[in-house]
């Protein structure tokens, strides 16, 4: 019988859909394994294969409703040799005791990593980490704030001390398409093939602190030093940074960071510093820098 005249098979659909379902899933998942963390994504407007973070994940959300839903279906047409296939592997399971309770060790050492990581399975959740931390290769890939492309210019130049009116102006002087205050970031980004970041550092010089300079030597409390920098993007400032934005010396700063035990090389920024101290926020690290006796949180 010739190719044409074959009847069209629905076991045959599911069982392709099944693997190219499985296919894309695995694809996808591996793509997201060493994709950078969401906000250096959407900064730097980071692209694969010429596919966005958000397209990989949708793809990958996709194909594995494809994958269940068509393994679904193969599952209903193999019904009554599934269940055949599992009564006799049942038949051999009771003499492989040994073998059912390393499978279901196993099983449960997975979750429970997952939930509370230990070595060997937290190398494989810490290279994830280390390769999405990668990507960060200089402290302008962090963005100011979370989400920082998603705000109108007007917005954005609001909260970073930037005057609107000379923003637009040095942007269109820069033969920028489609620069106005109620577009936003990403938006105006694309449509002159940079990403946010590029932008922003166009109109960073224009920047004034929002939050005067403290005294120096100024005596901080915890509950100051949250009140003043938390949600400024003092996240981003190396230690001579904090150091100007404080109005402290980075001597007692220094000073202050080895009596906490903690670890900063110069041209680390305050939330990188944080991530590999263990600390809970960028915020407790700061805490640490400025308040004498603090111990952060971790």
């Amino acid at each position: 019988m010739s190719a044409a005249n074959q009847s069209f098979s629905l076991r045959g659909l599911t069982s392709l859909m099944s693997g190219a379902g499985l296919l894309v899933m695995g694809l996808s998942g591996l793509v997201a394994y060493f994709m950078p963390q969401g906000r250096v994504a959407y900064w730097t407007d980071w692209h694969f294969l010429g596919l966005t973070k958000t397209q990989w994940g949708d793809i990958h959300i996709i194909s594995s409703i494809l994958f269940l839903v068509a393994a679904g279906f193969h599952l209903y047409f193999n019904w009554k040799p599934f269940l055949n296939y599992i009564k006799g592997k049942a038949a051999k399971v009771r003499g492989r005791k040994r073998e059912l309770i390393i499978t279901l060790a196993a099983l449960v050492l997975v979750v429970a990593a997952g939930i509370k990581p230990f070595p060997p399975l937290s190398w494989i959740t810490e290279l994830n980490a280390f390769l999405k931390d990668s990507w960060v290769t200089s402290p302008s890939h962090e963005p100011p704030f979370g989400h920082a492309e998603e705000l109108k210019l007007t917005v954005f130049c609001k909260k970073m001390g930037i005057p609107l009116s000379a923003a637009t102006n040095l942007l269109s002087s820069r033969g920028l398409q489609g620069v106005s205050p109620q577009a936003r970031l990403l938006d105006m980004a694309r449509a002159n093939r940079i990403s946010p970041m590029e932008l922003y550092a166009i109109i960073q010089p224009l920047e004034t602190p929002l939050t005067p300079a403290a005294p120096a030597g100024h005596a901080f409390s915890a509950q100051e030093v949250e009140e003043r920098f938390a949600g400024t993007g003092i996240g981003n400032k190396t230690l001579a940074g904090v150091a100007q934005a404080s109005g402290q010396s980075p001597t007692a700063i220094q000073a202050r960071l080895d009596r906490a035990g903690l670890k900063m090389a110069p041209q680390q920024t305050l939330k990188a510093a944080a991530d590999a101290n263990g600390l809970e926020t960028p915020l407790e690290m700061l805490k640490a820098m400025l308040v004498d006796g603090y111990q952060p949180r971790r």
